[in-house]
Formats: structure tokens, sequence, C-alpha cells
């Protein structure tokens, strides 16, 4: 196999880490050593390296299509990484020595909330986002090649912002935000079309 694809795959790596790393929710550090807007500038940067490096040795949109898919893997994989410690032991006999915070008393984790709006939400977002793909960059390639790459490419698009969700410690900021860009997305193919 190809050098450039381990490459890819290790600047993937790095770029979901750094997003993980200055995620409002993310618990590996006490304080996050990166706000969240500088994260996502550093990752999204990544993004785009890995991407052009996967495109050396695969199609751009192959490349595309892995970089999405492995950063499906390792935001579902990444904040679990350091679950596999062993916990603290507590001087007495009796239970860990962990403890949390005292914003965990209060904080509410709006699961269902999250999960049926970020599904509602993202299977348009998928939908009309692999359409403006389609029309965008693939208006020359055969039917049946375009329709086989736009069908498994809504799956990455639609799941992504499902396991988004779950990093924001408020749904709605997100979810409106999503909602937002699925309505401009809309927008755009109802005016193209």
């Amino acid at each position: 196999m190809n050098s450039a694809v381990f490459i890819g795959a290790f600047v993937c790596l790095m770029a979901n880490l750094v997003f993980y790393i200055g995620c409002p929710n993310q618990q590996w550090f006490m304080k996050r050593p990166l706000s969240f807007n500088t994260a996502l500038f550093l990752s999204s940067a990544l993004l785009v390296i890995s991407t052009f490096i996967f495109s050396s040795t695969f199609s751009l949109p192959a490349a595309i299509y892995t970089v999405i898919t492995l950063c499906m893997l390792l935001l579902g994989t990444i904040p679990l990484f350091t679950r596999y410690t062993a916990p603290l032991k507590s001087g007495s006999s009796r239970g860990t020595g962990l403890s949390r915070d005292e914003s965990y008393a209060t904080y509410k984790p709006h699961w269902w909330l999250k999960i049926i709006g970020a599904t509602l939400i993202s299977f348009p977002f998928g939908l009309f986002t692999s359409s403006l793909i389609s029309a965008l960059f693939f208006s020359d390639t055969p039917l049946d090649v375009r329709s086989q790459f736009l069908m498994w490419l809504i799956v990455p698009f639609w799941l992504t912002p499902l396991s988004l969700i779950f990093f924001a410690k408020k749904p709605w900021p997100p979810l409106v935000l999503l909602a937002l860009i699925t309505l401009l997305e809309y927008a755009v193919l109802q005016v193209q079309g």
C-alpha cells in the first residue's frame, strides 16, 4: 500500500484530535488547551491537507469520501481513548477516587433532543449536500457512476452532523445552524434546478 495513504490517515487523525481538544465537552484536560474557533480552523486546514494527500493516490471524490468516513469513525472513538485506563483508587476501601466538577449537578445532556433533532435535520442535509456536489462537480460523469458515488456519499453527510451534535453542551445552536445550512442548500438547488 502506498505510504501516502498512511500519511493521509495520520493527518486526518491529527485533525480530529485537534478538533476534539477544542470542543467544550472534551474530557481529556481540565481546561481546554485550544479555543473552539482555533481548533475548528486548524482541524479544517488539516482535513484539507489530508484530502490533498489522499488525492495523490485516489481520485478526488474517493479522497473526499475517505476523509469524511475517517472523520465519522474517529469522532465516534476519540472521546473513548482515555476511558480504557483504570479508575483511580480512593484512600478508603469504598468506591473510586473519581470526582466530578460542580457543573455536573446542574448539567442536563438533552440526549433526546440531540438525537431526534440531528437525525431529522441531518438527513435532508445529507441529501441536499450530495445533490449540490453532483450538480457542481459531477455533471459530466456518467449517470450510473455518479448515482452510485452520491448514494454512498449521503451516509457520511447524514451521520457526521449526528455525531458532532454530542460535542455541543447546548443542542440548539448547532441544530439551528444545521437547519439554516440545509435551507440554504435547498434554495440553491431550487434556483439551479
